[in-house]
């Protein structure tokens, strides 16, 4: 069995929704339905902005065989919260091969990693 089959990493994706807000105003927005989705998840980078060091950018790449992930879409992983950055990839030429990857960015700093400074 193929890694693009069953990757070692669960993520959750909630795939978004064209919806109103409170004042009528429509959009696409993360929906409330979740898909559990198999998949490798590869850390890109970490760094942290010179804005005082208190904002940190941290980047991974899904590699699934499918995800239904588009970039309004949210992901959980890592008891961590992430938003999709752009459309996802279509890869490979054969049915073997085909996979998507998906490029992440997560909502603020790891808890456990911002614990004990200061």
């Amino acid at each position: 069995m193929s890694l693009l089959d069953a990757g070692p990493d669960a993520i959750v994706v909630y795939p978004s929704v064209w919806e109103a807000d409170a004042d009528g105003n429509y959009a696409w927005r993360p929906g409330t339905m979740p898909v559990l989705v198999w998949a490798r998840v590869q850390p890109v980078n970490s760094t942290e902005l010179v804005v005082n060091g208190q904002q940190v950018v941290t980047l991974a790449r899904v590699i699934a065989r499918r995800a239904p992930a588009g970039p309004w879409d949210r992901i959980d992983y890592d008891r961590r919260t992430w938003d999709v950055l752009g459309e996802p990839e279509q890869r490979g030429d054969s049915p073997t091969t085909r996979h998507v990857t998906v490029l992440m960015q997560a909502r603020g700093p790891h808890r456990e990693a911002s614990r004990g400074r200061g």
